[in-house]
């Protein structure tokens, strides 16, 4: 028979496997001395970009993250808390985080996974100041355009010069006239 604190364990752990393979990404942050109410704060901003902050023992990370990269264990010390990423965009969750330990220096970034690449907390501070993703499509969209816009233009100023000049004939025409 099972005692409790083992059943209670293998359900973290079991937990912790699905909300890994359901995220897009995850980070791992460092809240050693943070208070309370700055990590229910944290909560609240990663709501909003479809994301959660889950706590664990640390034990109980590493055996849900026994199939990753060796990266994550150096990922996983002091009092860590992980992350999820649900959402496509990344970029929101990375700024929402970084924004927050800037706020709160005690929070340290340690890293993160996206899908099965480890990514280090410069790489996350990097992400963090790309742009949204609407404004990287609207600048792919305007590059692609750019060419053809310049095509247009060029043509149609062809087209003007056309009709300027039957116009200065048209012009010479009737003063020759008189």
């Amino acid at each position: 028979m099972k005692h409790i604190g083992t059943i209670v364990r293998e359900k973290v752990i079991d937990e912790l496997k699905e909300n890994i393979s359901q995220s897009e990404g995850c980070f791992f942050v460092n809240f050693n001395k943070v208070k309370a109410l700055s990590i229910s704060q944290l909560r609240n901003n990663l709501r909003t970009t479809k994301s959660k902050v889950y706590v664990a023992k640390n034990s109980l990370l590493s055996k849900a993250f026994d199939a990753k990269s060796e990266a994550v264990a150096s990922f996983i010390n002091g009092e860590t808390a992980i992350v999820f990423v649900y959402d496509k965009d990344i970029v929101k969750t990375a700024k929402a985080l970084v924004d927050f330990a800037k706020e709160n220096e005690i929070l340290k970034i340690q890293g993160g996974l996206l899908k099965d690449k480890a990514v280090t907390s410069a790489d996350l501070t990097a992400l963090a100041k790309l742009p949204p993703k609407e404004v990287l499509l609207g600048m792919a969209v305007s590059g692609l355009a750019s060419p053809i816009t310049g095509f247009v233009s060029t043509l149609n100023q062809v087209i003007l010069k056309f009709l300027w000049t039957v116009e200065e004939i048209k012009k010479h025409k009737e003063t020759n006239k008189k």
